[in-house]
């Protein structure tokens, strides 16, 4: 079951085009954003198509125990991501250790789904600050958008599923250090900064998916004509 639902999300993230823009406003596809010794910050909302952008990129992820954590698990690992497993309400100080015990001298990036497990959303929990503090690793927030999804109305987070062959448009905000000396009493401050990023970043992706989809179709170019009489 594991292989084979890593194999459907692969076939499925593949029909979507994505690009990101990064802050600087350049535009750039998803495959060549330079993914290194980072931590990526997400909102739930936003975890299907990030998921999208991961595939094959060497990412760790955090997931959460229980049915849907394995079945998350399963999904992640199907496209070359190593997952570590836990929550903040339960073995979640354990996770966050195996977490960075896996990071120690590693160049791979890590994300991590900031408001779970049950919200609010776009509010981090302290955990995300700790894996920077300790690792030194910059946070940098992911905000992403599709105008033609599903969306779980019921799920706390309004997470959604970009349809197939949707574009995803992905903006990357400004990234946040937290050095080593901070205190735990700082990570609220912190969170409270990060918040404001999160929703910056999903704010210009909802804002740049809607420009996208009023820009006309581009018509494709129409052949030269084939040389015939009185022709050159």
């Amino acid at each position: 079951m594991r292989g084979a639902l890593g194999l459907l999300a692969r076939l499925f993230f593949s029909t979507w085009r994505i690009h990101l823009r990064l802050p600087d406003g350049t535009v750039i596809p998803a495959r060549a954003y330079p993914f290194g010794r980072q931590i990526f910050a997400l909102s739930e909302r936003d975890a299907f198509p990030l998921a999208g952008v991961i595939v094959d990129k060497g990412f760790t992820a955090l997931a959460a125990l229980g049915r849907d954590g394995e079945l998350a698990s399963a999904a992640l690992e199907g496209i070359g991501c190593r997952v570590v497993r836990g929550a903040s309400r339960r073995e979640g100080a354990r996770a966050l250790r195996d977490m960075m015990r896996g990071l120690a001298g590693s160049q791979t990036p890590l994300a991590i789904v900031v408001d779970g497990p049950l919200g609010p959303p776009d509010e981090p929990k302290p955990g995300i600050f700790l894996c920077a503090r300790e690792s030194g690793r910059p946070i940098v927030p992911l905000g992403a958008a599709a105008r033609r999804s599903v969306v779980f109305g019921k799920a706390w987070s309004k997470v959604y599923v970009p349809l197939p062959f949707a574009t995803i448009s992905v903006v990357v905000g400004e990234s946040l250090r937290v050095p080593a000396g901070t205190g735990s009493a700082d990570f609220g401050r912190l969170a409270s900064v990060l918040a404001g990023r999160l929703r910056r970043a999903r704010r210009d992706a909802l804002e740049w998916s809607a420009e996208v989809a009023r820009r006309p179709a581009t018509a494709p170019p129409v052949p030269d004509p084939a040389p015939g009489p009185g022709r050159p």
